[in-house]
């Protein structure tokens, strides 16, 4: 018997060409060929420029800042899209802006980048030089003086503000360092002269550009011209009182614009740089002559015979009182009295010491009464002053020219040459007359009786002659009485309204009646 044959069964055409052919790449959508599709391939990623911000930096500085930029094809090419670039950069094709900067302020502009297939665009700012730093105050015509605090301030800041210090001659500290306000103090130390300079730094933390400050330091002429509560009573000598009808802000610029001290044209409060150095040095030598009248040094320290009281050159500050109306001059450590440069009248009277036997008003300054305050009359010493010293000033008053010579007075320092004699001579004078007047009203308020008999050069002389030699001095009997007031927790009263009232003037020649005191409802 033969094998038995199974017939072959056939398969369809379609299902042999896909067993031999097992993938065929389908072609792209919409026929006609292309690149082929791979499943799960991510779409290419977009050019874009990553430098989103640029440091600041100060004027003059060389900077190179490279741009970058991500998914870059092929080379790209940089370039100003708008806006300006700081002056003195440039911004290259390949990217980086480098340069010195020649100009100073934040600059915004536009930079851009372009590839093989796009192009992306970034806005950019730089800040040149753009913090501001200054002593806002503190400073007396220029200076800052040892020991004595100035605020420094920034403007323009971005973000917060730090202070450093570059170099400290005097010896000075910051204090109250507020870098969200960007302010400091900054307190000089103890030494000071003519090249002592402290140089400071403030720093914009964000735009990183350093500001120097140069400070010169001179040392302070009032370092002892200074309230002394407790053991002493005080008298402040008031400059900036004005009475009567003049151009001048005040009688004390009146007087000084009469002496050549002045120029006569500064009416205003702040006068030329000349005029604010005289009257600095005026007002310190003012206070120095009356220290030695009181038989202290010149400086204002007590001195070994000095009588205790003190002659500020500042008024007193916060927690000192004026005493009140209808109080005796006790003594009490947080008061003051009040001696004033007035505007008087023209009936020769150069001082006023005002006496309210019924209300012992023996030290105020009386401002409410025209011609009952306690003070020097300017108007009435300038006559005789200038006849007395013959004053060349007049014709010729102080002015740039004499700007060094008036810095060397108020700080001590040796003649530059120029009118240094003149000028020294003329203003201590007339410090020295005026001193006398202020000494003889204070002594009346403390106590004091006109001298009797006269004594040549008594300070409490009804009246006194002004002239280049006079010196004015307590008598002896003067001086212990005041050592037994001062201080004077014990000065009633009594011990002031047992005054008499001053006498007249007398007729003829420079001899001025020196003090008018008067008794109640008198002027």
């Amino acid at each position: 018997m033969t094998p038995s044959m199974h017939p072959i069964k056939r398969l369809p055409l379609l299902t042999l060409l896909l067993l031999a052919a097992p993938l065929l790449l389908l072609p792209a959508c919409g026929g006609g060929g292309g690149a082929p599709i791979v499943l799960g391939a991510p779409p290419p990623l977009a050019l874009a420029i990553t430098t989103t911000s640029l440091p600041g930096a100060g004027l003059g500085q060389t900077v190179s800042w490279p741009l970058t930029a991500e998914n870059v094809r092929g080379s790209p090419v940089w370039d100003l899209s708008s806006g300006a670039l700081p002056g003195g950069l440039e911004l290259a094709p390949n990217g980086v802006i480098s340069g010195t900067l020649s100009a100073e302020g934040p600059f915004d502009f536009v930079v851009r980048v372009t590839d093989e297939a796009s192009s992306d665009t970034q806005a950019l700012q730089v800040l040149v030089g753009f913090l501001e730093a200054s002593v806002s105050d503190g400073l007396t015509v220029g200076d800052a003086w040892t020991q004595k605090p100035v605020t420094l301030t920034t403007n323009g800041a971005v973000g917060t503000v730090s202070f450093s210090v570059v170099s400290t001659v005097s010896g000075g500290a910051f204090s109250a360092v507020d870098p969200n306000a960007g302010t400091a103090t900054w307190t000089p130390g103890a030494t000071g002269g003519q090249n002592v300079v402290d140089t400071l730094r403030a720093t914009d933390d964000e735009s990183g550009a350093p500001i120097d400050i140069a400070i010169p330091v001179m040392q302070d002429p009032t370092a002892n011209h200074v309230a002394a509560f407790g053991s002493t009573d005080v008298w402040w000598v008031d400059p900036d009182q004005k009475f009567g009808a003049h151009a001048y802000t005040t009688d004390l610029h009146e007087a000084l614009a009469d002496a050549g001290l002045r120029d006569p044209g500064s009416t205003g409060a702040t006068g030329t740089e000349a005029d604010e150095l005289a009257l600095l040095w005026f007002r310190v030598e003012l206070l120095r002559q009356t220290n030695v009248m009181f038989l202290r040094e010149a400086d204002g320290s007590a001195g070994a015979q000095g009588l205790a009281i003190s002659f500020p050159f500042e008024e007193p500050g916060a927690g000192y009182n004026k005493p009140s109306p209808a109080s005796t001059l006790q003594g009490l450590p947080t008061r003051y009295s009040q001696m004033a440069f007035t505007h008087g009248t023209n009936d020769g009277v150069i001082g006023t010491a005002f006496i309210d036997s019924a209300n012992n008003r023996s030290h105020e300054n009386d401002t409410s009464d025209e011609g009952m305050e306690l003070g020097v009359f300017t108007n009435q010493i300038l006559p005789f002053f200038d006849s007395s010293y013959r004053n060349t000033l007049d014709d010729d008053p102080v002015g740039a020219d004499d700007v060094d010579v008036l810095r060397a007075l108020l700080y001590g320092l040796p003649s530059p040459g120029g009118r240094f004699n003149q000028i020294r001579d003329m203003g201590r004078g007339l410090a020295r007359t005026m001193a006398a007047v202020l000494a003889h009203e204070v002594g009346h308020s403390l106590g004091l009786g006109h001298t009797s008999p006269s004594a040549p050069g008594s300070i409490m002389n009804a009246s006194a002659t002004i002239s280049p030699s006079a010196n004015y001095v307590f008598t002896a009997d003067d001086v212990t009485t005041l050592q037994s007031a001062l201080p004077g927790a014990g000065k009633t009263s009594a011990a002031l309204t047992a005054q008499k009232a001053g006498s007249e003037m007398p007729a003829g020649g420079v001899a001025v009646c020196h003090c008018r005191v008067c008794t109640s409802g008198e002027k």
